[in-house]
């Protein structure tokens, strides 16, 4: 079988056309997609544990940051090691084409 001669990826139900099981497919993807735009305020937090689940630290930008002098552009974030530090940190990202190739940060203070 030629790659053009698939039609659905779903199986077809006993009485079913393809028509009705591409419809099918599109009810079952669009619940799921609603389903995770839901529940969105958890996906930083597995992000987070993913990073630390690979010992790196995890950096993010904080609105109690906004009133800092210097943090006019929004250029301060905090990073936050897997043993629960957090710093104050200026990021510098090195990229070559598109992807993510260094990540320097220059410590501005610790924060706990």
């Amino acid at each position: 079988m030629r790659a053009e001669e698939i039609v659905c990826t779903v199986p077809i139900k006993k009485g079913e056309n393809i028509y009705s099981s591409k419809n099918r497919y599109i009810y079952i993807m669009e619940r799921r997609a609603h389903k995770l735009l839901e529940n969105l305020e958890i996906l930083p937090e597995l992000g987070r544990q993913r990073c630390f689940e690979l010992g790196n630290p995890f950096y993010y930008q904080d609105a109690a940051d906004a009133g800092i002098p210097g943090n006019e552009k929004g250029n301060f974030y905090r990073k936050e090691l897997p043993s629960g530090e957090v710093y104050l940190v200026t990021l510098k990202i090195d990229e070559i084409k598109g992807e993510t190739y260094t990540v320097k940060d220059n410590i501005i203070r610790k924060i706990s």
